[in-house]
């Protein structure tokens, strides 16, 4: 069977009236489906430009009064809209140009940034609110933008057979014994061989921006095989193995195995979901009482605890008091660059000394910034997390392994 995989190339738009016709656009025209749809929708296999498609915006036309361009750049036509839709008129300050592909990571990066900018008055409670709708606008629009599927993404199993069948017997021996560390290794091999031969097709720009199906769950159990679960407590064993996909069909050898995977999802969804909704309603009851104590407050307590900052954690601890000497300073956006990599000890609220509540300095200024007293029902987010994930786990099955390092095994068990 040949398969037409389609080239993702983009074309430099170059036709005056073309750019003309972008670098007048304002944040009203680009909010409207009417202008997608005249942008980017396919009509008679024809799109007047793709979301790819580099252009030249000339100096002095983006940006608000005062703050205009003053040199010439090149971005994409999607990303000048989303600009001009997003960011232009409020927000240019605080983002800038944002010219690279907006994927899950860097929306998030975007909202962590406004959502700090807003706690911090750097932008209005209403600049913030109107982002956000703008977004839940936009969300149909992904549709028009991108493929979702293709006749390639569809054909998967068929091109990707004669490696299927080559790693079949790679790991004969794990997947007899339902080992789910080769099922894993299968698993990644063939997700690797299908990213490779569809990286240029349409519709992976769904995949790879984290806006539809994801690539290690959606597309794998579909298009590539099931791979490892965790099977039921009615069944022998812990893991059983399935190399087909839901496209191909259920074999029937592997019916049963196909129904018993499905156990997981609803029972984390309604068991464990019991359990961590119990425990939220239980810490709110524990720890109402607790208040913090005025804005200035401080126990004098010479316990911290110490952190060290990365990318993945310092946004967990914005607006606590690290400690410099006899100084306390606040982690604000603006001096967070400056401790990144670095080792400091926080000023934390289980070791206030106060007795009558937490004071401000080991509590933090969060709460002071968005005028809550009563911290204590605040602990129910612990809880909350936890059940939300479980909740999450009725959408994703798979099996995940991790090798840990001799550092890990030091952290957890003090080796």
């Amino acid at each position: 069977m040949k398969v037409n995989i389609k080239k993702r190339l983009s074309r430099q738009i170059t036709d005056p009236k073309d750019v003309e016709y972008l670098v007048n656009l304002t944040e009203e025209d680009c909010c409207k489906l009417s202008l997608i749809m005249e942008c980017f929708g396919e009509f008679n296999g024809k799109r007047r430009f793709h979301p790819y498609d580099l252009v030249t915006i000339p100096a002095g036309v983006y940006g608000p009064e005062g703050k205009k361009n003053k040199n010439a750049f090149i971005t994409t036509v999607g990303l000048f809209i989303f600009n001009k839709a997003f960011i232009e008129q409020e927000l240019i300050g605080l983002l800038g140009y944002v010219n690279k592909p907006v994927t899950k990571k860097v929306f998030g990066k975007i909202n962590t940034k406004l959502s700090q900018a807003c706690i911090e008055d750097k932008i209005t409670l209403e600049t913030m609110k109107k982002f956000i709708l703008k977004t839940q606008k936009f969300m149909p629009y992904c549709n028009i933008l991108s493929n979702s599927i293709s006749e390639a993404m569809l054909s998967t199993s068929t091109l990707i057979e004669g490696k299927k069948q080559e790693l079949l017997k790679k790991y004969e021996k794990g997947l007899k014994e339902n080992d789910p560390g080769a099922a894993q290794q299968m698993e990644n091999e063939l997700l690797a061989y299908a990213k490779d031969i569809l990286k240029d097709d349409p519709a992976m720009d769904m995949i790879n921006s984290g806006s539809k199906i994801s690539w290690g769950n959606n597309f794998k159990n579909m298009m590539v095989m099931r791979g490892a679960y965790k099977k039921g407590d009615i069944t022998k064993g812990d893991f059983g193995i399935i190399t087909g996909n839901y496209m191909d069909g259920v074999k029937q050898e592997e019916y049963a195995d196909f129904c018993d995977s499905l156990t997981g999802g609803p029972y984390a969804r309604a068991k464990k979901t019991e359990v961590g909704g119990y425990l939220e309603k239980a810490y709110v009851k524990a720890f109402g009482h607790l208040v913090i104590l005025d804005e200035g407050t401080d126990c004098g307590t010479k316990r911290t605890k110490q952190v060290h900052l990365t990318e993945d954690n310092i946004d967990l601890w914005m607006y606590n008091y690290i400690v410099e000497g006899n100084q306390l300073i606040e982690l604000t956006s603006d001096n967070k660059d400056k401790y990144l990599g670095k080792t400091v000890n926080f000023r934390f609220a289980i070791f206030c000394e106060s007795k009558k509540g937490i004071c401000s300095k080991c509590a933090g200024h969060f709460f002071h910034r968005i005028g809550i007293k009563n911290i204590g029902i605040a602990t129910y987010n612990m809880m909350s997390r936890i059940k939300n994930i479980s909740m999450k786990a009725f959408h994703d099955g798979t099996i995940k392994l991790t090798t840990m390092s001799k550092y890990g095994y030091d952290k957890i068990f003090g080796l």
